[in-house]
């Protein structure tokens, strides 16, 4: 089983946790839209209801839709912290911002977001540096 969307964080409940730890999947996945709702106690309480403490957790984080640079930071960093792995969605990309874009960059390229732990230490040039030294970068 995969879904491949994002799940809504907020509808956890224990019922409904016991049933997503039922399912054979590698991976749950949800989504943090909106920066001004802190959702920071629904993912400590999933993670504390969880059985599949080894399963991964991915965490879709809407950018560019009314959120600032800051927030977004906020939110990888945060769900970094709780063992969460953020993956960055940009709505209407050629709007967004260079800093966004470079944010992406370096949040879901997960070699370098294992290995460069602060976006102020992010370069491009480190991102092209991974690409030529490692295949599928």
């Amino acid at each position: 089983m995969d879904f491949t969307q994002g799940l809504d964080i907020r509808l956890i409940t224990a019922d409904n946790v016991k049933l997503l730890d039922r399912l054979k999947m590698a991976r749950v996945r949800f989504a943090w839209d909106n920066p001004g709702e802190d959702l920071t106690g629904a993912f400590e309480r999933y993670a504390q209801l969880t059985g599949k403490k080894k399963r991964k957790r991915s965490v879709y984080v809407l950018t560019n839709y009314s959120s600032s640079h800051e927030q977004d930071l906020y939110r990888v960093y945060l769900l970094r912290e709780m063992g969460f792995d953020p993956y960055i969605m940009i709505y209407d990309k050629p709007t967004a911002p260079d800093v966004t874009r470079k944010l992406q960059g370096w949040v879901n390229n997960k070699r370098i977001f294992g290995c460069v732990k602060d976006f102020k230490d992010f370069d491009e040039k480190v991102r092209k540096q991974y690409r030529s030294q490692l295949p599928g970068v």
